[in-house]
């Protein structure tokens, strides 16, 4: 296989909620001062490394799209930025908000980690935590579907279309993407992407504070990944 194609691929910077430990999801949660930080050493992690993403492609999460919005107006402006709901975290249902410390007292630190890291599993629904909503949450029709939590498999099922039909277009226009999404959708398309089955899927970690530049040949199949610190 020769390369033809490369794409970025980042996760966002540290939101308030991934820094007080609680399930965030669909929830509208802002970037902390330190994930503002980490988005500008993203940007300048791209520039000493010489790759210069010329499209843009953010969930429609602030969280996302103000790290998207970063990295590129430190690059280029005037370069598009496109928002997908298909490209949001895996919805976490009743849980959103809920610290996880709470829900490893309740079930355990080995089915929490299963929950986070199976493919096939829903979180539980919590209808006794009291937790008063202080952020909106990002609905649209599909949001009713999943309204009590996605598994790994709904997130890649709903993400898909989107990454075969938009984001893979753009490399034959000549472009040059950076996708900056979430934890769980990343994971679910380095799944796609590397062909893992559900045990490996498990297993596999991201790669912290790191952004994954993606090779691909002429028929969009993966060739190897290099992981740029920032």
């Amino acid at each position: 296989m020769s390369l033809k194609y490369r794409l970025l691929i980042a996760r966002h910077g540290e939101s308030i909620w991934n820094h007080d430990s609680k399930f965030t999801g669909w929830t509208n949660i802002p970037l902390s001062k330190k994930g503002v930080a980490e988005a500008y050493s993203m940007s300048e992690s791209l520039i000493k490394h010489n790759l210069y993403p010329n499209i843009f492609f953010t969930s429609t999460l602030d969280r996302a799209i103000d790290t998207g919005n970063i990295i590129k107006n430190k690059i280029n402006k005037d370069y598009p930025l496109h928002t997908s709901w298909r490209l949001n975290e895996k919805h976490y249902g009743t849980l959103e908000g809920v610290p996880r410390k709470y829900i490893r007292d309740i079930y355990g630190e080995k089915f929490t980690q299963m929950m986070r890291s199976n493919y096939n599993m829903k979180p539980p629904i919590i209808k006794d935590h009291d937790f008063k909503y202080e952020y909106s949450s990002y609905k649209n029709c599909y949001f009713e579907k999943i309204k009590n939590g996605e598994s790994k498999e709904d997130v890649l099922t709903r993400f898909l279309p989107y990454y075969e039909n938009d984001i893979l277009y753009t490399l034959t226009q000549n472009k040059f993407p950076l996708i900056v999404s979430h934890k769980h959708t990343v994971r679910v398309l380095m799944k796609h992407l590397l062909k893992m089955n559900e045990e490996e899927f498990e297993k596999y970690e991201l790669p912290n504070k790191k952004i994954l530049n993606i090779e691909l040949d002429d028929k969009f199949n993966y060739i190897n990944c290099h992981e740029i610190n920032y």
